[in-house]
């Protein structure tokens, strides 16, 4: 989750590099600069969506595996256990 974060917290700091570059050297009237710098937000903010999109499909991905992994250890345990009380 932590990668998550990271990946997160560097799109949204290269978000605001860029707006704030996009400011400074913006040869535009302000209302044409504020236009542009709504467009490039909604771009950055729908590729913030789908790289947290991706991360949260990854995790169920990983936690899935992990209950699969757990059940099957859980069913050894028990039989493992069944097969013991049968040898007493």
């Amino acid at each position: 989750m932590s990668s998550t974060g990271g990946i997160i917290a560097g799109l949204l700091t290269g978000c605001a590099i860029g707006v704030g570059l996009g400011i400074l050297y913006a040869p535009d009237k302000g209302e044409v600069t504020r236009e542009k710098m709504k467009v490039k937000a909604k771009e950055k903010a729908e590729e913030i969506e789908v790289a947290f999109d991706k991360s949260m499909t990854q995790m169920r991905e990983k936690m899935d595996e992990l209950i699969v992994e757990l059940e099957k250890k859980l069913e050894d345990f028990r039989r493992k256990e069944k097969e013991e009380e049968e040898f007493v």
